[in-house]
């Protein structure tokens, strides 16, 4: 395995600065609640967590857009979020960033994906998901479509992140391989790891 010379790090994080790249897919916030233990409780044998804090990250393909933006990529993001308090949340996160979130499409019916964890001690104790998991409905999916088409003439990249939360089907991503090939844009697909 080679190892990258400063000089190598340096040309990479100078292109990835000066690239374009959407990225699409299941969004969703992570939500940190941080603690200690120091007893078990009576009512059943688990910790109890004395909360000390919280944070919160974007999460999935937000994450993704997140971390692109960091090397100073320009990012817009595509995906669905609920029209709740957790959606606001991700995308002032996604702007602090400079994420653009323009691609987030608001759905009725679904919530936005968040994932809790309780931390004890940097020991993750549980995690609760709360997500909308149905398939999404037809014409969000040609939403998102028309969305990622006004953006792609400017785009190097497109990232496709799957996380198993019905947002990336196989007919979109048919769509999306034609319109990137008729483009010439460079398609990458992220695949959920099993069990995450």
């Amino acid at each position: 395995m080679n190892t990258l010379t400063p000089s190598q790090l340096g040309a990479l994080l100078t292109a990835a600065a000066q690239a374009r790249i959407l990225v699409l897919g299941d969004v969703m916030l992570d939500q940190f609640l941080w603690g200690n233990v120091t007893r078990i409780s009576p009512e059943a044998p688990v910790p109890v967590v004395e909360f000390d804090r919280e944070s919160f990250m974007p999460g999935g393909a937000a994450n993704v857009a997140h971390n692109l933006a960091a090397l100073g990529a320009g990012v817009s993001l595509f995906g669905l979020t609920g029209k709740d308090p957790a959606a606001r949340q991700l995308r002032e996160l996604l702007g602090a960033q400079g994420v653009g979130c323009r691609g987030l499409v608001t759905a009725s019916d679904r919530m936005t994906t968040r994932k809790i964890r309780v931390l004890a001690q940097q020991q993750q104790v549980v995690r609760v998901d709360r997500e909308t998991r149905a398939a999404v409905r037809p014409h969000l999916t040609r939403r998102l479509l028309d969305l990622v088409r006004r953006e792609l003439p400017n785009a190097d990249a497109l990232i496709v992140g799957d996380y198993g939360k019905g947002v990336v089907t196989q007919p979109l991503l048919d769509e999306l391989k034609n319109l990137c090939r008729a483009r010439g844009v460079w398609l990458s697909l992220e695949l959920e790891v099993v069990g995450e």
